[in-house]
């Protein structure tokens, strides 16, 4: 199974303009609210035309602007997951099957929701009404509706997005075990990263309609290359930075020069460290990038600590992250104390655009 997307539509605040390919993969859309993700989905699903471009599913053209191709929805064989599910509220689970199966002989749609009733285990609720699911158990009905039809193409928008945090995680992994067993594209729309970086093998960044970043997920958290990636990908220290050498930088803003682990480009234009890629030197052993920064803030969360650093005071600072358990006596601590610390030259983050 395969999926190919070359979109260009004009929406109010900036012109969608997307272009990828994927293949039997699960492939994260990330990006900021209103960025055009939905919309990229909508298009793929035939809910919306592009203005001009190409969409093929499986070999198959569902939408081409210059033969004036545009198939209807019915026919692209495309299982849509919305955020809030779309179950009919007024009919049960097995119901919900049977209607997206109405084409089908009795026969056929009795064989067929048997089957997948059996494969996600919905025999204790399949007799039931949506308001009567807790949340997991609407989106494993909703999910058995798209498989039911057996589609080419699975798009999920946000399906974790309304849910409380202890619900999502237990969501999240029941559909880690129906996405795996299915051997097609699925397509993850969020905007929660690290959503992305465990379900999805690859990801699509985007930014304002534009591409910011497309590679596999372990390779864009690793390096993502631009500061949109960068900062949606979870980066807290971005800063200007201009080349010194080719595995040396300037980094004017925090008063520091980096040695990089790989080669500078010669249009480098940001640095990017990751707030829990600096350490403290407590052996006094670190040969490069190590700094006496001043903590000026101690910060305590549920599970990490998080730190403000800086060089001097006419310096941007930076944010660290250690592990360590909330204090409820001094939850924030103003601190003002110098401590030694060094930034490894394979987490310094070399950024183009």
């Amino acid at each position: 199974m395969s999926l190919e997307a070359d979109i260009v539509k004009k929406l109010s605040d900036f012109t969608l303009d997307v272009h990828f390919k994927a293949e039997n993969e699960r492939l994260g859309l990330l990006g900021a609210s209103g960025c055009g993700k939905t919309m990229t989905l909508k298009c793929i699903a035939g809910i919306a035309a592009p203005d001009s471009g190409r969409i093929v599913i499986n070999g198959k053209t569902v939408f081409d602007s210059v033969r004036n191709i545009n198939l209807p929805p019915q026919k692209r064989r495309i299982g849509y997951l919305f955020q809030q599910y779309a179950l009919f509220p007024t009919m049960t689970v097995r119901e919900n099957m049977e209607i997206v199966l109405r084409h089908f002989s009795k026969a056929e749609r009795k064989r067929r929701i048997d089957e997948m009733i059996t494969k996600l285990n919905l025999y204790d609720f399949c007799n039931r009404k949506p308001s009567r699911l807790s949340g997991g158990q609407q989106q494993r009905a909703a999910m058995a509706r798209i498989l039911v039809t057996s589609p080419e193409l699975i798009m999920l928008d946000e399906p974790l997005s309304a849910l409380d945090s202890f619900l999502r995680n237990s969501v999240e992994n029941e559909l880690m075990r129906m996405l795996v067993s299915f051997d097609a594209t699925i397509l993850f729309v969020s905007h929660n990263r690290d959503e992305v970086f465990r379900i999805c093998e690859r990801m699509f960044v985007l930014q304002d309609g534009q591409k910011a970043a497309f590679g596999t997920t372990e390779e864009l958290f690793r390096n993502p290359g631009s500061l949109a990636a960068a900062r949606l990908t979870g980066v807290k220290n971005t800063a200007p930075a201009f080349r010194i050498n080719r595995r040396k930088i300037n980094v004017p803003d925090w008063g520091i020069a980096l040695e990089t682990a790989g080669d500078v480009p010669d249009d480098l234009k940001y640095a990017a460290v990751r707030a829990h890629h600096i350490y403290d030197d407590i052996s006094g052993s670190a040969a490069v990038n190590c700094f006496c920064f001043q903590v000026l803030r101690k910060q305590s969360e549920p599970f990490k600590i998080q730190e403000l650093l800086r060089i001097s005071g006419e310096y941007q600072p930076l944010i660290r992250f250690i592990s360590g358990d909330y204090d409820p006596v001094f939850p924030m601590q103003e601190i003002q104390s110098v401590r030694k610390m060094f930034i490894p030259p394979e987490h310094v983050m070399l950024l183009t655009d």
